[in-house]
């Protein structure tokens, strides 16, 4: 299934990513992109790329391989399995990749998972990707690299747009700008297919929904040569997910304050960071009867209110050969699930209520410097985790009789994480080479919560560890008359990934997890083992003539357990795709720009065991754009353009979940 893919991406590996230099990205009220980032595998996902894609992980996902945990995009996936990942090494519900707005992190602070309909997407003006572990200003959370999104410019005057697709589609966006203050606002219900396909559907199975609606508001000013940005916003996504009573509804805020002084004028400046966010996710999960008759309300996890804040703060130094930048980072999560279970009858018989505390607290210092053709860059970081306050209480409705009062035990750790890089520059052509190590700590969610989809249930696991991952990698640029090309191979170790591991069978009634119904199978989150992970990555973009682009990108990885369960040894982590290949292209027709985008998607499996096997799929997206005045546009979409069938999950007992079929969306855009 690998061999077609890899004969692809070398027989087309003159044909190059959609990137922008990092030399030319500058943004107002941030310190610049550190320029020693150049020695790891970096790419910028530019705002043409995110407005043609239907989401913004999906733009992520055709440009640099990133990937939510399962294959479906944050359109139609629970918010509990929105995390972001690089690389395919172990792909993670929670994600193993930080993403940040304007420096703030928006991984949830109960789960880690990304709610990406949170920010209006015309607020972002590109994503900055930086694959592989590390230490630095990112730390913990950037295990497998880091998603920097940029605010966008604010823009005087009104813009927005209409959005109308098949099955009562909608969507609308409205932007204002007046003087330093701008404000985003978004607002789309999508409508989907049944996600589980006659012959196996059923009564239980129904067409999958979305309703999401999101704000924001900057303001930006400059005070005695200061930067300050302050940053306010609000979320409401809902999702049907395609199981007849199983819906899930996320909401939060996000506050932020930054300070900061460039260092344009004296080669010294800083700056200071504060941040707060707060959501809350209500989410349903079902048991489906025999024959997919119907449904019945297994699990309603009715609250889960959380908590984050934080603080960074960096000093930079910088002149024409080098630079360097010292920092602290602080985080602290608070949150607790609370849920009604045991449902006989339809009414729940017992109350479950989970949560607890962690707190991060990390020093770091990095530089770089230019001798000549050769570049130097390394970073060294040291973090302090801990997790308190745990616990796990459950209570019989009927009487309010304690049946389980779990006090957890404090866990700590602290971890220190480097990288070290060194780049050669000869003409267009540029080799580098690196090596890291870095960690993500377990979230909230993953210690303290449990949780069920259909008959299968995962159980928490209070006694996890950080994750850990070291790598090293090696890479050659190449960029002129027209042409850009980056490729690079690399290795990755991630000792004790934190993975929902099969432990039971059902039907049988287990210890604390209860009763498993036939067909259903139980997990539990553990550090299990090692995976160990060989990759292959191109991306380029090639401008073969004035009006024509072509782009391809592509990751191959070779990841397998190790080290652990002899039951999982030599076994690939679950959805974890063998290749994500994307070829594209642009044509400019007169006023009318044709955009092509086509990702396939390589083997994966939906458990540890590599019994539930996803096949290999492919997404075809054509879009096309004409400008009918200066200021107005239309646009039609393609999502699926070929209607391919593109499985992304699979049962224990065999039953199959599809991605959305062909869908259509025309849009109008007003930009003054």
């Amino acid at each position: 299934m690998i061999t077609s893919p890899l004969v692809l991406l070398i027989g087309l590996s003159l044909l190059p990513p959609s990137t922008v230099q990092e030399s030319e990205i500058v943004v107002r009220g941030r310190l610049k992109p550190f320029r020693g980032d150049t020695a790891f595998a970096t790419l910028t996902v530019a705002r043409p790329a995110i407005e043609a894609a239907s989401s913004l992980d999906e733009a992520l996902k055709a440009q640099a391989q990133a990937s939510l945990f399962r294959r479906q995009s944050s359109l139609s996936a629970n918010p509990t399995i929105q995390g972001m990942s690089l690389r395919a090494i172990a792909p993670s519900g929670a994600g193993r990749a930080l993403v940040t707005l304007d420096g703030v992190p928006q991984n949830d602070p109960f789960g880690g998972w990304v709610i990406w309909a949170s920010v209006p997407v015309d607020a972002i003006d590109r994503a900055r990707v930086v694959r592989g572990a590390g230490g630095g200003a990112y730390g913990a959370g950037a295990l497998t690299g880091v998603v920097d999104l940029d605010l966008s410019p604010t823009q005087a005057g009104v813009s927005g747009g209409l959005d109308w697709g098949d099955s009562g589609t909608w969507g609308a966006q409205v932007n204002a700008g007046l003087g330093g203050v701008g404000l985003h606002y978004s607002r789309a219900l999508r409508y989907g297919d049944a996600a589980v396909r006659s012959p196996q559907r059923g009564a239980a199975d129904e067409g999958v929904f979305g309703d999401d609606e999101a704000a924001l508001a900057t303001w930006r000013t400059e005070v005695h040569r200061h930067n300050l940005t302050l940053m306010a916003g609000r979320y409401d996504s809902r999702r049907d997910t395609g199981l007849s009573g199983a819906t899930a509804r996320a909401s939060g805020h996000q506050y932020a304050f930054s300070l900061t002084r460039p260092t344009a004028d004296t080669g010294d400046g800083y700056r200071l960071q504060l941040w707060y966010r707060d959501s809350d996710l209500a989410n349903r999960s079902v048991s489906v009867l025999s024959g997919r008759g119907g449904t019945t309300l297994a699990n309603d996890q009715f609250a889960t209110p959380a908590e984050g804040y934080g603080l960074n703060a960096a000093w930079r130094h910088e002149n024409a050969t080098g630079e360097w930048e010292a920092g602290i980072d602080v985080r602290r999560s608070d949150g607790r699930a609370r849920e009604r279970l045991r449902f006989v009858s339809g009414m729940a018989t017992r109350y479950r209520e989970a949560g607890g505390r962690t707190e991060l607290a990390g020093i770091y210092v990095q530089a770089s410097q230019r001798l000549d053709q050769v570049s130097l860059t390394a970073a060294v970081r040291a973090d302090r985790w801990t997790a308190t306050r745990g616990f796990r209480r459950e209570t019989e409705l009927s009487t309010g009789a304690s049946v389980l009062d779990l006090r957890t035990s404090d866990a700590e750790a602290t971890v220190v994480s480097a990288r070290l890089g060194i780049t050669r520059q000869t003409g267009p052509q540029q080799w580098r080479a690196a090596v890291y190590n870095g960690f993500r700590p377990p979230s909230l969610n993953e210690l303290y919560r449990p949780f069920r989809v259909g008959n299968d249930l995962t159980e928490a696991n209070s006694a996890l560890k950080p994750e850990k991952l070291n790598g090293v990698e090696v890479g050659w640029r190449y960029a002129a008359n027209g042409i850009s090309i980056d490729l690079g191979l690399f290795h990755n170790r991630l000792k004790d990934p934190i993975s929902n591991i099969t432990i039971g069978v059902g039907p049988g009634t287990f210890p604390t997890a209860g009763f498993v119904p036939a067909g259903g199978i139980l997990r539990q989150r553990q550090n299990a083992g090692e995976v160990r992970a060989i990759g292959l990555e191109l991306s380029g973009r090639w401008q073969a003539t004035e009006r024509l682009i072509l782009t391809l990108s592509g990751t191959l990885t070779d990841a397998a357990m190790s080290d652990g369960d002899p039951a999982l040894a030599g076994k690939r982590p679950a959805q974890a795709p063998a290749y994500l290949v994307s070829m594209g292209g642009n044509y400019q027709l007169g006023r009318t720009r044709l955009g092509a985008d086509w990702l396939f998607i390589g083997e994966s499996f939906e458990d540890d065991l590599n019994r539930q096997r996803l096949s290999p799929a492919s997404r075809l997206r054509l879009t096309a754009e004409r400008s009918v005045t200066k200021t107005l546009s239309l646009r039609l979409g393609v999502d699926n353009a070929l209607d391919a069938d593109i499985p992304v999950q699979r049962t224990a007992d065999g039953i199959i979940s599809y991605d959305n079929r062909r869908a259509m969306m025309l849009s109008v855009r007003y930009r003054p």
